[in-house]
């Protein structure tokens, strides 16, 4: 790995911050809070000073994604900041190639269960969808 190639993380001030957006109509009734909304889980790198800068960037980060478009149904739609669903700080010392950036203490749990928690290759690579070709507002 050439040195290029690593990002410092010696001051420990890189963070992944899942941003929760929903997307739905703009004509919609607010009180129906079972309705179903096409809902996002974004997950960023986020480089700040402390595990509070890091979560109010990531706000700022979700509240300036919003915007209204027309769907090819004529429907007025909107994608819609709901908040950070999670916040987790990189100990890596180096951000490179194979770095562990997340990790998931899942406890002390049967060897079944243990064993069941992995996929084959067909299951993972069948559940990438190639990256869509967005519109130039990026939704």
């Amino acid at each position: 790995m050439k040195t290029q190639e690593k990002i410092s993380n010696e001051n420990g001030n890189w963070y992944i911050a899942e941003i929760i957006e929903k997307c739905e109509p703009v004509n919609r009734n607010e009180k129906q809070d079972l309705r179903r909304v096409t809902t996002w889980g974004n997950h960023h790198l986020i480089k700040a000073k402390s595990a509070k800068e890091a979560f109010e960037k990531a706000e700022k980060l979700g509240k300036e994604a919003e915007y209204k478009f027309t769907n090819t149904e004529k429907t007025e739609m909107e994608w819609i900041f709901v908040g950070v669903g999670d916040l987790i700080p990189i100990y890596e010392e180096f951000i490179e190639d194979g770095a562990e950036l997340m990790w998931t203490d899942y406890g002390f749990i049967s060897d079944r269960k243990t064993s069941r928690m992995a996929c084959s290759k067909n299951e993972i690579l069948g559940g990438i969808k190639p990256k869509p070709k967005l519109p130039k507002n990026g939704k």
